[in-house]
């Protein structure tokens, strides 16, 4: 690991000093970088080059160490192990590192938000307790702007569709998912762990219209996974979105999209070694009756 990856930037800290000396984005970006850098930094905590960053300092009267911090912390590195146990459905083994950390101990707002969705989702996943987790999406979004469009925020909304959706007060739950798809769809995703999220978050969608007999809207948000995935070379969630649209295509009588998927899922099931949906998909093979592929 080098340096740069030891490093993380307090975008919240640079704004607060920019908005401090009366400076806009573009005031503070013109002759050092784009306005776009500025905003990523405030916005995503995106480290430009050590040469840009050093200017920015400068013109904004102070030191590197007034913005960056070291990220092998301990709360960092378990929330990324977090991370990684939610999204591979992990869950037990999730919970029980998010309960090494203090909240209380946490001074980062990236740091409170992750804690507050991550404990919400696990109430969901592991507790089926849809009023606990909408109490702590309802934190993270109450503590903070309600209408930011940062990850975890938008996570949030589309758990607090799904823990209504649990509630049966399924209205409500479109609400929040429709609003989460929205914030999706503009969401710009610059790391893998992002563009993971972000097609975990279509496919919970595409779930949750599919659970509601939206099987349209399913195979939209699967089709908007499949592109994500595309674009950025992962097989992450591939042969659950495959197998989720075959699902839905059946239900809409189109058989045969839905047998070609269906067999495109198991076949990236066994590429990943995903033994619990491929015995899912065999299972939905012989339930459907649907036949094998031509040669």
């Amino acid at each position: 690991m080098n340096g740069a990856e030891k490093m993380r930037i307090l975008g919240a800290r640079v704004r607060a000093y920019r908005k401090a000396r009366g400076l806009s984005q573009k005031d503070l970006a013109k002759n050092i970088c784009t306005q776009a850098t500025i905003s990523l930094i405030e916005k995503r905590n995106k480290i430009p080059s050590m040469q840009i960053l050093l200017k920015l300092c400068s013109r904004l009267g102070i030191q590197l160490n007034d913005v960056i911090v070291e990220t092998d912390d301990q709360a960092v590195q378990i929330f990324r192990e977090v991370g990684y146990a939610v999204r591979t459905a992990q869950y037990r083994n999730a919970e029980s590192r998010l309960d090494r950390v203090k909240l209380r101990s946490l001074k980062e707002n990236d740091e409170i938000k992750a804690y507050y969705y991550y404990r919400g989702q696990l109430q969901l996943m592991n507790h089926d307790n849809p009023d606990e987790a909408i109490f702590n999406f309802g934190m993270l979004l109450n503590e903070f702007n309600n209408r930011s469009k940062d990850i975890y925020s938008l996570m949030s909304r589309l758990g607090l569709g799904l823990a209504y959706a649990k509630k049966g007060e399924f209205d409500k739950a479109e609400l929040f998912v429709n609003q989460a798809v929205r914030d999706l769809d503009e969401f710009d995703s610059d790391s893998p762990d992002l563009v993971q999220d972000q097609v975990s978050s279509y496919l919970q969608a595409a779930k949750f219209f599919q659970e509601i007999g939206k099987d349209g809207r399913t195979l939209s948000l699967a089709k908007k996974a499949i592109k994500l995935s595309e674009q950025n070379n992962s097989l992450f969630l591939l042969e659950d979105i495959y197998q989720t649209m075959a699902l839905s295509q059946l239900k809409l009588d189109d058989g045969k999209n839905a047998q070609q998927n269906m067999y495109i899922a198991y076949a990236l099931a066994l590429v990943s070694k995903n033994q619990r949906l491929a015995e899912s998909i065999t299972n939905n093979v012989a339930k459907y009756q649907i036949p094998p592929l031509a040669l």
